[in-house]
């Protein structure tokens, strides 16, 4: 049961302690607006925590294999954006008061036969076009490249740009460069309500209602249930899927490995460990609705990962997990106000939202502080699905 006692007054109130609603609250800060982000748990807890902490830019035939051109020629022009984020994180690795351990030695995307060849071909064309700095490299590249790929591999797709950084450092890095600048946080208050009022919106928790001007809805996989709180309807379809953790090893990757048609991303991180992902399916727990793994996918992901580095065989995995993932119908984010709603916005991720979270931040904040745009938001709007 929520209290109608009012707790809390503030000009913009956020709702989510991921890498979003923490991206959101630290530029809003920074730009001088008072603001609070609230979440049912703590930091972090939720889908940015449990993510592989990938620096994405190339696109993935896998994933484009059951669209249509038109899709994929609309999902591929906002390839620029990608860049524009993987620049921001190169600023807030100087910005924030914490080693988020960023790193961009490259992505390798593999192919192990002739018609995967050709898929990362018409891929690195694709992606040419739109200004990003890729290469096809054939087998004796590649080892030259990346020893510890299978001899077997045909060829790859090289980005130099690529990397990644540790997920849950990142984000509690945001949240507290968001304190520092004076925003505050009220986690565990799971949010019960949402109404409009004369000067913005009451947001009802068991701790009682927070007023604001301003509210951001950035809760990753709660957004959907959030905003229908409020009125709103996002288009947004989600998964359960898994990671896997190996021991630590003696430094040997210096990428971040990709398949041209499996499930497949790895990487070796700052401590040794590999982690291996890629989409992989998991499930809730009968009893507690958490996400959970499924034995079958662990050893389908550890297969692929073998085949593509046969090192990995010799490596125990220490730990698995699972976390919540969302998608948008056209695979780009959703930002920005709500038009139907004044005085309300949303900034939720897709499937890379690692990756876009600190610019989508930046953005949403952008929007509300009413400052200049870094960057077009019109591609974003939720009003793109009605029109």
């Amino acid at each position: 049961m929520h209290s109608d006692d009012v707790v809390a007054d503030t000009d913009a109130l956020v709702i989510g302690a991921g890498i979003y609603g923490c991206a959101t609250a630290y530029f809003l800060a920074r730009f001088g607006v008072e603001t609070m982000v609230v979440d049912s748990g703590d930091v972090g807890a939720g889908a940015s925590g449990a993510n592989a902490g990938n620096l994405h830019l190339q696109l993935s035939p896998f994933s484009l294999a059951n669209k249509n051109p038109e899709w994929i020629a609309e999902f591929a022009a906002t390839l620029p954006f990608f860049m524009a984020a993987l620049a921001l994180w190169k600023r807030l690795e100087g910005e924030l008061d914490c080693d988020i351990e960023r790193r961009c030695p490259g992505g390798i995307m593999v192919a192990e036969n002739e018609h995967q060849v050709t898929l990362l071909r018409e891929k690195v064309a694709l992606e040419r076009a739109h200004g990003l700095s890729v290469e096809m490299v054939d087998g004796t590249g590649l080892r030259r490249l990346a020893p510890y790929i299978a001899p077997h591999v045909l060829a790859a797709s090289y980005c130099p740009d690529e990397g990644m950084a540790n997920a849950l450092l990142a984000v509690v890095g945001l949240a507290n460069g968001a304190r520092a600048a004076g925003a505050r946080m009220m986690l565990d208050a799971a949010v019960e309500g949402i109404t409009p009022d004369s000067a913005g919106w009451c947001v009802y928790t068991p701790r009682g209602r927070i007023r604001c001007r301003r509210l951001v809805i950035a809760a990753g996989s709660s957004s959907a249930a959030l905003a229908a709180l409020a009125g709103v309807k996002l288009p947004l379809s989600h998964r359960v899927i898994q990671m896997i953790a190996t021991e630590a090893c003696t430094p040997f990757i210096d990428h971040l490995v990709y398949h041209a048609e499996s499930r497949l991303t790895l990487k070796q991180v700052a401590n040794g460990n590999v982690l291996i992902g890629g989409g992989w399916e998991a499930a809730r727990d009968p009893v507690f609705g958490k996400p959970a793994v499924i034995a079958d996918s662990i050893r389908s992901s550890l297969a692929v990962a073998r085949t593509i580095v046969p090192r990995l065989a010799g490596a125990s995995v220490i730990r698995t997990w699972a976390g919540p993932n969302i998608y948008t119908p056209d695979g780009r984010p959703i930002l920005g106000p709500v038009r139907s709603h004044p005085r309300l916005f949303v900034a939720v991720c897709n499937t890379y939202g690692f990756t876009l979270g600190p610019l989508c931040g930046l953005l949403v904040a952008e929007a509300i502080a009413q400052r200049p745009a870094s960057y077009d938001l019109a591609p974003f709007a939720l009003e793109r699905f009605t029109q």
